[in-house]
């Protein structure tokens, strides 16, 4: 690896804390009342043709107006920042499902569904339903109470509608995964070189195809044509892979990278904490992007406890661009996944 090719990354999705905050006119968007009115009346056609998530697209939720508003941010969430926020959503003013419609006929206009997990799910809920990711391995994180480390999710773009926030904890930490890789490029160029070049195995965590092998193969930073990088940062699933005999243990050189990229993704410089409040509606691009949540106390009833909705979006922009394991997983959703669609049924939980 030549020294340019460990040259610091210009992009505009390389952004500490302060940056982003200056910039928030780039990111941020505040509804209107004119805008609430357009995604109602949109809704209201959806539910005149009978139509459910995920049975409609972009063509049926006409919001012309909001749309043209939204061009550019949502041009730069997939090119650019990578991040889009949505605020002042009266989520109260709905029910949760009119709500959910809406925020997937907003996710139309982004990119098309991309099953989140075996189940098949497009408009996954991210609840508590009491499970363990440490003690079981075929559980994943937002299925607990958990903190949640810094990591990738597994499409081009993700989506979360807070539809119920947690009485204690719960917040969002973000960072610019390009600027962790900056960092480490600067304090330690060896470990930025090995993770440039080091393929490793992922747990599918029992959702792989039957029949196949029970973890996949990708690298966790994907050098770019035009000189920027792409990320598929899930170490932890690169921990746990390690369960199977199989997969080549992780070397020191490996470990001594991970553990200069951990140190850099949590520089109080680049990590974002954010609260989502109901109603808030937050997109980051995958590639660009880390994501992380605090551990949660959950309320006792259980119609209160903390839901968010979450969606999985592929995009145009990232076609043939995409890092080894986001195309397995999507080929996974498609071929497999799929097939086990909710169909008439929106999401387990109410």
């Amino acid at each position: 690896m030549s020294n340019a090719a460990l040259s610091k990354i210009d992009h505009p999705a390389a952004w500490t804390v302060k940056s982003l905050m200056a910039q928030q006119d780039k990111w941020i968007y505040q509804f209107t009342a004119q805008d609430i009115a357009e995604l109602d009346a949109a809704l209201q056609q959806v539910k005149a043709r009978g139509l459910i998530v995920p049975k409609f697209g972009k063509d049926d939720f006409p919001m012309p107006k909001l749309a043209a508003k939204l061009k550019g941010f949502l041009q730069s969430l997939s090119t650019g920042m990578g991040i889009f926020y949505l605020k002042g959503f009266p989520v109260e003013r709905f029910s949760k499902d009119d709500a959910s419609a809406i925020f997937w006929g907003i996710g139309t206009y982004i990119g098309r569904p991309w099953q989140q997990n075996a189940r098949g799910h497009v408009l996954g809920d991210v609840i508590n339903e009491g499970r363990d990711p440490v003690k079981d391995m075929n559980a994943r994180g937002y299925q607990s109470t958990a903190e949640l480390d810094l990591h990738t999710d597994g499409a081009d773009i993700v989506g979360l509608l807070c539809l119920k926030q947690a009485p204690e904890g719960g917040e969002n930490q973000l960072c610019s995964a390009v600027s962790v890789f900056n960092k480490v490029i600067e304090d330690n160029p060896a470990a930025a070189q090995h993770l440039l070049e080091t393929e490793y195995c992922f747990d599918w965590r029992g959702e792989q195809q039957p029949g196949e092998k029970p973890y996949y193969r990708s690298k966790l930073v994907t050098r770019q044509e035009d000189g920027s990088v792409a990320f598929f940062c899930i170490t932890e699933y690169v921990r746990s892979a390690q369960r199977f005999e199989e997969v080549p243990r992780l070397s020191g050189e490996d470990l001594a990278a991970f553990d200069a990229y951990n140190k850099a993704k949590w520089d109080e410089s680049l990590v974002l904490r954010l609260r989502q409040v109901p109603g808030d509606m937050l997109f980051l691009n995958n590639h660009f992007m880390m994501h992380a949540r605090s551990e949660f106390k959950d309320a006792e009833d259980p119609r209160e406890r903390r839901h968010l909705r979450r969606l999985w979006l592929e995009t145009d922009d990232w076609h043939g661009k995409r890092p080894a394991a986001m195309n397995t997983l999507l080929v996974n959703a498609r071929n497999y996944w799929e097939k086990n669609d909710v169909g008439v049924q929106m999401w387990d939980h109410k």
